[in-house]
């Protein structure tokens, strides 16, 4: 009797050990699918951050290497000494492209989460002493221009090498701008590209 007993009681022990093991498992793979699931949707929306913001530096880019050599195209212009209707036009064209700059800026604000997701070359503080050495040489431009209008003729020639000199150096610098954009671009598409090659 006592026999039998134990074996209804181990019977049951058994079913009940079942029970707990399958409940045990079931949540553990319900909590593993979930993981996987918030994992999944983590990274897809990542990606779907990181590709968004590419695309979108690598078109700022483009426009503003553009930007950039017309700048260059218009200071090399000024240091042929061209007429004063000549640079009046470019003058105004140079301030049109200023304004669409601004413009861009103002509604890319994405350009500059880059640094987030993508290893460029040319990060954001090279780039900010870049551009404080660009409003420099500028002004040095604009002062020596203003210079040499109110300065009598006679006088003017060693301005004109100064200007030429500052002009020159000005260029070469927007040039090594341009340069450095485009090794940005050129890390931000084979990152695009790698992400997005199918496996062999």
């Amino acid at each position: 009797m006592e026999t039998k007993e134990t074996i209804v009681w181990v019977s049951a022990l058994s079913g009940m050990a079942g029970v707990l093991i399958s409940q045990l498992m079931t949540g553990l793979f319900g909590y593993i699918s979930d993981r996987r699931k918030q994992n999944h949707e983590r990274q897809a929306l990542y990606r779907g951050k990181m590709v968004e913001t590419g695309e979108n530096f690598y078109f700022m880019s483009g426009e503003l290497m553009a930007m950039i050599k017309k700048n260059i195209a218009y200071w090399k212009n000024r240091l042929d000494h061209r007429s004063e209707g000549s640079l009046a036009f470019m003058k105004l064209e140079m301030e049109r492209l200023d304004a669409y700059q601004s413009r861009l800026q103002q509604e890319n604000w994405k350009y500059n989460l880059v640094g987030i997701y993508y290893d460029i070359p040319y990060d954001f503080a090279a780039m900010l002493e870049d551009n404080r050495r660009s409003h420099e040489l500028y002004l040095e431009v604009l002062d020596l221009s203003e210079l040499f209008r109110s300065t009598l003729p006679q006088e003017r020639e060693d301005l004109l090498a100064d200007y030429d000199k500052t002009l020159a150096e000005l260029c070469s610098h927007y040039q090594r701008i341009y340069d450095r954009m485009q090794g940005n671009m050129a890390a931000v598409s084979a990152a695009l590209r790698g992400d997005f090659r199918p496996s062999p």
